[in-house]
C-alpha cells in the first residue's frame, strides 16, 4: 500500500480505475481494488436476515424514540445503531420481543402491570402502579409504543403523561389480534424539552 504525502492523488477517495484511494489515521493511501467476496453461508445468510429484520423493526422508532430520547446518551454512534447492536442477536427467525431493549438509562422504571386492546376503536391502553422506586418521581413523563408483531403497525401516543397518571394509551388499526401486539414503556426526566435521565424500557403482551 502506497502512501501520498502529496500531489494530484494526494486526497484521493473511493476508486479510480483500479485503485482505490482512502485515508487512515490522518495518511492518505492508494491501494489496488479487489472485488469484495459475497459468500453465501448458510451463517452469513442469517446474518444478513438478521440484520435486515432488526433494520426494518427499528426504522419506524427513530423519529418518535431514538432522536426524542436515546441520541443524546450515546457517544459514539445512533440511539438507531446502538438499537441494531443491543438487539440484532433476537432477530433470528423468532424474535422474543420482551427481551428488545427500546431504552436503557438509570431512572427507575416502573413495571408494566396491564395491557389492553380495544378491537372496536384501535386503542390501546398500558397501565402501571405509582412507584417512584430509588430515584423516580411523580412528575416524571411516561411515553410508550405499541406494535403489531403480525401487521408490523407501530403506534405511540399524541403526548407523554406523569408516573402519577398510571396509564397512557395509543391508537393502532382496528380489528387486530389483541395477542399479537407488543408494548414498552419508559420514564423520562426532563428540564423543559431536554432529556436529563431516562429508564430501562419496560415490556408486556397485550392479552385482551
Amino acid at each position: 500500500m502506497a502512501k501520498l504525502r502529496s500531489g494530484i492523488l494526494g486526497n484521493i477517495r473511493g476508486k479510480v480505475a483500479g485503485v482505490v484511494g482512502g485515508q487512515w489515521k490522518d495518511v492518505n493511501y492508494v491501494r489496488e481494488y479487489v472485488k469484495p467476496a459475497n459468500p453465501q453461508t448458510v451463517a452469513q445468510t442469517a446474518q444478513r436476515d438478521a440484520m435486515s429484520d432488526c433494520v426494518a423493526f427499528a426504522k419506524t422508532l427513530v423519529g418518535p424514540v431514538f432522536n426524542a430520547y436515546t441520541d443524546k446518551f450515546q457517544k459514539s454512534m445512533s440511539g438507531f445503531n446502538r438499537f441494531i447492536k443491543d438487539n440484532i442477536l433476537e432477530f433470528d427467525g423468532s424474535v422474543d420481543y420482551s427481551k428488545l431493549v427500546l431504552t436503557a438509562g438509570t431512572l427507575f422504571s416502573n413495571a408494566i402491570t396491564n395491557a389492553g386492546y380495544n378491537a372496536g376503536t384501535g386503542v390501546v391502553i398500558i397501565q402501571w402502579e405509582e412507584d417512584i422506586g430509588n430515584n423516580g418521581d411523580l412528575t416524571d413523563k411516561v411515553f410508550a409504543a405499541a406494535y403489531d408483531k403480525v401487521t408490523g403497525d407501530w403506534a405511540f401516543p399524541v403526548a407523554e403523561v406523569t408516573r402519577d397518571d398510571e396509564l397512557i394509551q395509543c391508537t393502532l388499526p382496528i380489528g387486530l389480534t389483541a395477542t399479537n401486539i407488543q408494548c414498552w414503556m419508559w420514564s423520562i426526566r426532563k428540564s423543559g424539552n431536554i432529556v436529563l435521565l431516562i429508564s430501562n424500557s419496560a415490556y408486556l403482551q397485550v392479552t385482551e
